[in-house]
């Protein structure tokens, strides 16, 4: 009998894993909209770059993220509070080029410069300042920094976690070396380097020269202090700690992801980079701590207009990009996909709303000293 059993509990886990499945919900992004959200544009203003939400004098704030510097804007009027910017010149200016910057809770804006000058500014005032050992960094050609949200993360006071993008455009044989280990780097503000990782991408050698190769989203869950990042063209999730993976599993999706390697060629010394338009590719992760929900945002198909154009900064706003939020539970189960489309010239944005679920970009802006947003409703799917 002992046999029959075991065939019986088998059936039963498979039945409900396929009925798990079934229940995922599918539908538009478009049909979770509750209302609509906008942000003022004054002269000082060329555009709005939503990157997440702080405290700002005892109240919450949406970080706008500009060249050299930020805004902060009210999350319920939609108007602008503080505006900042590194100068050229002076006491307040880096050594060097800005490669990395981010704005954290009670207005702190901190940036790490081409030689490794690293400023700690509050309201606008310097407080703080180290030079980093740069040794390893000078010895390549170039080097870049991912800053965007949480890839540049406060992790305890004066201690900070930032994301590095080794992608060399001056390399002979491969512009992204996926045995690179160093992808996620700790420093404080007293002794510098505190650690760095040490995994590899999980990738195959034929992404070595895809700019996608070295992008990667991250999402803190501030309520279990956990940290997660994702490659661009991968499913793979990593969760880490102090510099090491606590634990990497794959992703579920139910529509299915493919992952291309870029579009790379080469006459002569000119070489050119662009994404591969049939290559799924992961734009984003989010954490609605009121819902307590994961969105992962993805790129699942791109229709090029213009394809003789093949400069990447050229390319922004050239194609119809189709792309599925992915909503995901704590325990990163996926609830639902919603889908939603942006023709060219349309460029999508998102945040998390202060009220749970996210803000998106319209896709048609009204007016140009205005930036509209539809709130997308995630209740549902707690």
């Amino acid at each position: 009998m002992k046999p029959i059993f075991l065939f019986f509990i088998l059936g039963l886990v498979i039945s409900c894993s396929g009925k798990k499945v079934e229940d995922i919900y599918q539908g538009n992004l478009e049909d979770l909209i509750v209302e609509e959200f906008i942000f003022e544009k004054d002269s000082s203003t060329k555009r709005i770059s939503l990157e997440k939400i702080i405290s700002f004098q005892g109240k919450e704030v949406f970080v706008s993220r500009e060249d050299q510097g930020y805004s902060l804007f009210n999350v319920e009027s939609g108007k602008k509070e503080f505006s900042f910017k590194i100068p050229n010149e002076g006491p307040l200016s880096l050594k060097g080029n800005g490669i990395a910057f981010q704005v954290f809770d009670g207005n702190e804006f901190v940036a790490v410069s081409s030689q490794g000058n690293v400023k700690q500014y509050i309201d606008g005032e310097l407080v703080k300042e180290l030079d980093l050992d740069w040794t390893e960094y000078q010895s390549r050609m170039i080097f870049q920094m991912s800053d965007f949200s949480d890839n540049f993360l406060k992790i305890g006071s004066d201690r900070y976690q930032l994301i590095n993008n080794p992608f060399d455009i001056f390399d002979e044989k491969k512009n992204v070396d996926l045995n690179y280990k160093k992808w996620l780097v700790e420093f404080d503000l007293d002794d510098g380097w505190i650690c760095a990782s040490d995994f590899s991408a999980p990738l195959g050698e034929e992404f070595s020269n895809s700019t996608s190769a070295s992008s990667i989203s991250s999402v803190y869950n501030s309520l279990e202090d956990e940290f997660y990042l994702i490659f661009a063209p991968s499913d793979t999730l990593f969760q880490i700690k102090n510099c090491q993976v606590v634990e990497k599993f794959p992703l579920q999706s139910k529509t299915e992801l493919k992952y291309s390697p870029g579009l790379f060629e080469q006459n002569g010394k000119k070489k050119t980079w662009r994404n591969n338009p049939e290559s799924a590719s992961n734009s984003g992760l989010l954490f609605d701590s009121v819902n307590q929900l994961y969105i992962r945002k993805v790129l699942v198909k791109s229709e090029e207009t213009q394809p003789e154009i093949t400069d990447t900064r050229k390319r922004r706003g050239l194609n119809k990009n189709t792309y599925l939020f992915m909503v995901y539970d704590l325990d990163w189960n996926l609830k639902a996909e919603l889908k939603t489309i942006y023709e060219p010239g349309q460029i999508l944005s998102q945040v998390v709303s202060p009220q749970g679920g996210i803000l998106v970009s319209k896709p048609e802006q009204a007016s140009e000293d205005k930036y509209e947003f539809y709130k997308i409703d995630l209740s549902r799917f707690q």
